[in-house]
């Protein structure tokens, strides 16, 4: 075991923290902003998904404050190094940030979720599983923030291993919590893969929802890469200086929160890449398609009726049943385009309005006969 006189007091793994913490206080209020800015450009509304997120990068925002806090206390130095009041102090922080951590993962899942109930909410086998889903987490979330706090009798033995008492094993607990966040992030990036899979749209745009969905895979990614450097954490000697671990659960939660905000920022994501989304040509021909067990007929036609929207809805295939909002824009049924409106038209015809959102359009016809006197 090193001695005091052995390790360099200057020697610090701060910049570790500082710099995922620096990009992310920057980069995912940004999004979520943006997020917001999206949903209301249009006289939309913000809904629980949206909330959930704010939520999110708010106990995010925390975490990386009581992280710069543990920093300034010393923690990234040798822990044999540090004045024993500072130590304290730093292990309080990170103590802190356990919880908040927790917190800011959980409602970013949720968020997600309830983001899907918006799109998909209609289908009721997914509409069932969303809904299960965000009752675990939100059980396991409540559960893993009471573990936490608790962790340790009596609670402030947790940052101050001087005063007498026990606590749980925290290798075990932070595996588990790895391991769960690990199977519902994998679940929560498959659900939707089916449906967009399904839907009759170009290939370029089908092929940008399934990239936008799929980029939940890099939170599973950097969850994985946060799982090798648990055992670090959880058996130095040194935990004020070996902080990898602390470091992967910055950058885990804020991952999440940009993973989740991509889908809703369709304006700047055409912008920045207008290929993903292809403007339909007003001179498409028409021509039969078959969906499940209706045909439609599909041609270029101007904007209907925004008053009246549908959400993606069936069994089997997935038929599309009319729901009326007045008022309503479409905002809080609208992926990256993947918007369905209604319209004047002849027959039932799907297409991509100039924006590349999906379209129905209908059109009844009204005969009647005048009766002789």
């Amino acid at each position: 075991m090193a001695t005091t006189d052995s390790l360099d007091p200057d020697a610090s793994n701060a910049h570790m923290l500082y710099i995922p913490i620096a990009i992310f206080g920057v980069l995912c209020p940004l999004l979520v902003v943006t997020r917001i800015w999206s949903r209301l450009r249009k006289n939309g509304h913000l809904g629980a998904d949206d909330y959930a997120i704010f939520a999110s990068l708010l106990f995010a925002l925390l975490s990386s404050a009581v992280e710069v806090a543990s920093c300034h206390f010393g923690f990234g130095h040798h822990v044999l190094t540090l004045d024993p009041a500072d130590k304290i102090e730093a292990l309080k922080y990170f103590y802190v940030c356990q919880v908040t951590y927790k917190a800011s993962i959980n409602l970013t899942k949720g968020s997600i979720l309830l983001l899907y109930l918006r799109i998909f909410g209609k289908i009721r086998w997914f509409k069932w599983l969303c809904w299960m889903l965000i009752v675990c987490v939100t059980m396991y979330c409540i559960a893993s923030v009471v573990a936490t706090i608790f962790q340790c009798d009596p609670v402030p033995r947790a940052f101050n291993k001087l005063i007498e008492g026990k606590c749980i094993d925290s290798g075990k607990f932070w595996y588990a919590n790895a391991g769960f966040s690990i199977a519902t992030d994998l679940i929560i990036l498959f659900m939707p893969m089916a449906l967009v899979y399904q839907l009759q749209i170009q290939r370029a745009q089908k092929a940008a929802l399934v990239i936008v969905f799929a980029l939940g895979g890099f939170v599973v990614v950097t969850s994985c890469l946060r799982v090798t450097t648990i055992d670090i954490a959880a058996t130095t000697n040194d935990l004020t200086y070996d902080i990898s671990s602390t470091m992967w659960t910055v950058i885990e939660m804020n991952v999440a929160i940009v993973c989740a905000c991509l889908p809703m920022i369709r304006p700047v994501i055409v912008k920045l890449f207008p290929k993903l989304m292809p403007k339909s040509s007003s001179n498409q021909k028409y021509g039969p398609q078959s969906y499940g067990t209706k045909s439609f007929m599909t041609h270029s036609q101007p904007r209907g009726d925004k008053n009246e929207w549908i959400q993606i809805d069936g069994s089997g295939g997935i038929p599309l049943n009319a729901v009326k909002k007045p008022g309503s824009t479409g905002s809080e049924e609208s992926i990256l385009g993947a918007t369905i409106q209604s319209g004047p038209s002849t027959g039932t015809d799907w297409q991509n309005n100039q924006e590349g959102a999906i379209q129905k359009t209908m059109q009844y016809s009204v005969e009647y006969s005048q009766k002789a006197h």
